[in-house]
């Protein structure tokens, strides 16, 4: 099967108060608009088909892959599992 890559973008927001509060109709939260943006590139690996790797310039060309699994189709429940690979850390806070 071949999947063609896709690209997104999405505005820079600055959630300054609310956070899942605002979940609740009896509060309400306060966000800015930035002029940053963010862009992603989706694209398959043939070579690593139940891998996600991510790779940004803002964390200076580092690399991030992660394993991909379905228990949940196994075990009917419908979960996902997403194991960081051995030698990869968790996505650091950008500097």
């Amino acid at each position: 099967m071949t999947f063609n890559p896709s690209a997104v973008s999405a505005p820079g927001k600055v959630l300054l108060a609310g956070g899942y509060l605002v979940l609740d109709q009896n509060y309400s939260g306060l966000v800015f608009a930035l002029s940053a943006r963010i862009y992603a590139v989706s694209a398959a690996n043939e070579q690593k088909p139940n891998t996600i790797t991510v790779r940004s310039p803002q964390f200076a060309g580092a690399e991030w892959s992660y394993d991909i699994s379905l228990p949940g189709v196994e075990n009917d429940d419908g979960g996902v599992a997403i194991t960081p690979v051995a030698g990869y850390a968790l996505l650091p806070p950008p500097h």
